[in-house]
């Protein structure tokens, strides 16, 4: 048969129909397979905005109570740090009197100290050429320590001094 005979035969009620009855059955087919699929990717992107927002929400009460906390911290600070300054300055006030005290002490005690000066310079200085002498020892004994020491020696030194600082300690 001719195609273009049977187009000719169907009535537009009929080709209406036929229309109708496939809009019904994709329907039917959209029902079935496709809108629980899409259910489920909906449902799905929703409790991930949901656990979005809940973690968001979180986040947010930890930072605030994070900066709750920064700010007891940075109070109790300011609160240390002021007293701290305060006992600074009263123990600088106490050290001025103090120091004000032994100068004056110290004037007096110059002129009595006049006549005894000769001797206490030349006392003075035998004990700067002992120093001197010392120092010189000592600078030397530790240079003639250093080219020689080595990280086993330090270590055995050490233990030995720690050893008698103990012994020296307990009776």
């Amino acid at each position: 048969m001719n195609p273009a005979l049977m187009t000719a035969a169907i009535t537009p009620g009929q080709a209406f129909f036929v229309q109708v009855l496939g809009f019904i059955i994709l329907v039917g087919v959209l029902l079935k397979l496709a809108i629980p699929v899409l259910g489920k990717v909906l449902r799905g992107r929703s409790q991930e905005i949901e656990d979005t927002f809940r973690k968001i929400d979180q986040d947010t009460q930890d930072a605030q109570k994070r900066l709750g906390e920064l700010k007891e911290k940075l109070a109790r600070l300011n609160e240390e740090s002021q007293r701290r300054l305060d006992a600074a300055l009263a123990d600088a006030e106490k050290t001025r009197a103090q120091l004000l005290a032994e100068a004056t002490a110290q004037s007096q005690a110059a002129f009595e100290k006049a006549r005894r000066e000769i001797a206490i310079e030349r006392d003075k200085a035998v004990l700067e050429l002992r120093h001197e002498a010392t120092s010189l020892t000592l600078q030397a004994a530790a240079h003639l320590v250093q080219s020689t020491m080595n990280d086993g020696i330090h270590e055995k030194i050490v233990d030995k001094y720690l050893t008698r600082l103990d012994s020296v300690k307990k009776p």
